[in-house]
């Protein structure tokens, strides 16, 4: 057997024997109802915890929808305007390009807005904390995440991605009387002040930094899970001790057992299940029953959430297979919405059935046990 066929024999087995040991984990019924909805912040907000108390109420029995809106969109132009004729109309969230293409669709939008803060640690103009001001005064649940451009202080552009940086964390940590670690430290301090925006106006967010660390395709992951592990506590510590950020639940989003931070260090686990286009009937059969059970081997006592994703869950198999997200939340761009040329990141609010068809994607949002934003409203709200 030669080296490449080698190589092609030892992937085939790891995947089987991962396949094997994620069919063999149970998930009890039980789960559902004893997942803790206590915070780990004892100085949590009020609202956090009215928050975190719907949830629980929740989960198991109805699934949240969320949608992601394009974090490289300048929300700034005429077409984002409350009245595009009007210089001094403010923008709005409703706008944008993600939720006028779902509600096309569907006749309504989700119940949770997806947002990102990548640029706000290095001054950059964010939308982000406007929108979400918007959406949570419309009734809506707010979660953030941060794709972190670190500044490696070599002169060089920011960047979040391990191939384009030659940030290393482990590095960093090692010296924390150097420059490198300043700067984290700093970054973390500039995002937390955009943070303090969310707090003094009592919007609870859904707080999920650090994503997809297992991956390693993001720098603060690249260092392997002990480095991410010490950093996620420097970050916790910075923004709950320091800042008094007490509006936030903390969703770790490492997805491998190895890098859990712990049940007394996060609220909620997150997973990103991606299938890529060529493997949708393989989503639609699986509803990501081995992701889901790997998070449940987590930790049995944190509830769930689909964090991210590309397909649209099929509800019915979720429940059939007893792999009840406590959420979805489909990322931006060319995942709902026709791009504008190739190449770009430029969004049309024209909705693109590149990975759910119309049909599918009205048949999740009418689905009794799915919440979206509508049904969130008529119901009151989470805020009780």
């Amino acid at each position: 057997m030669d080296k490449i066929s080698q190589i092609v024999f030892i992937a085939i087995l790891l995947a089987l024997t991962v396949s094997l040991f994620c069919g063999c984990i149970k998930i009890e019924d039980s789960h559902y109802e004893n997942a803790d909805a206590s915070l780990i912040n004892d100085s949590a907000s009020d609202e956090a915890v009215s928050l975190m108390n719907y949830l629980k109420s929740i989960y198991g029995k109805y699934v949240i929808s969320g949608q992601y809106i394009n974090e490289y969109e300048d929300f700034g132009l005429p077409q984002f305007r409350v009245d595009e004729n009007d210089v001094n109309s403010p923008s709005t969230v409703f706008k944008a390009n993600e939720l006028s293409a779902v509600k096309s669709v569907t006749g309504d939008l989700p119940a949770m807005l997806g947002l990102d803060l990548s640029g706000a640690e290095c001054g950059a103009r964010c939308f982000s904390i406007e929108q979400a001001l918007e959406w949570h005064k419309a009734g809506g649940i707010v979660t953030i995440c941060w794709h972190w451009l670190v500044d490696n202080k070599d002169g060089k552009e920011r960047a979040f991605y391990t191939k384009d940086t030659n940030f290393n964390l482990q590095e960093t940590l090692n010296n924390k009387d150097g420059e490198r670690y300043a700067g984290m430290i700093a970054d973390i301090d500039a995002v937390s002040e955009r943070l303090k925006i969310l707090r003094d106006n009592q919007v609870p967010v859904l707080w999920r930094p650090l994503h997809e660390a297992a991956g390693g395709w993001f720098w603060w992951g690249a260092s392997g899970e002990n480095a991410y592990k010490e950093l996620w506590d420097i970050l916790y510590d910075r923004m709950t001790n320091y800042h008094n950020l007490n509006n936030l639940i903390w969703v770790y989003n490492g997805q491998d057992t190895k890098w859990y931070v712990g049940d007394d260090k996060c609220d909620i686990i997150g997973d990103d299940p991606y299938y890529n286009k060529g493997r949708k009937e393989y989503q639609k059969d699986d509803c990501n029953k081995s992701r889901f059970k790997t998070c449940y081997k987590t930790s049995s006592s944190k509830m769930i959430a689909m964090t991210e994703n590309d397909f649209l869950p099929n509800i019915d198999s979720m429940f059939e297979q007893n792999v009840k997200w406590l959420t979805f939340c489909t990322w931006c761009r060319e995942f709902v919405c026709v791009m504008q040329g190739d190449g770009n990141r430029v969004t049309t609010p024209q909705y693109a059935a590149s990975y759910a068809t119309a049909e599918e994607l009205k048949e999740v949002y009418s689905d009794s046990r799915v919440i979206t934003l509508s049904k969130l409203q008529s119901n009151g709200g989470y805020l009780k």
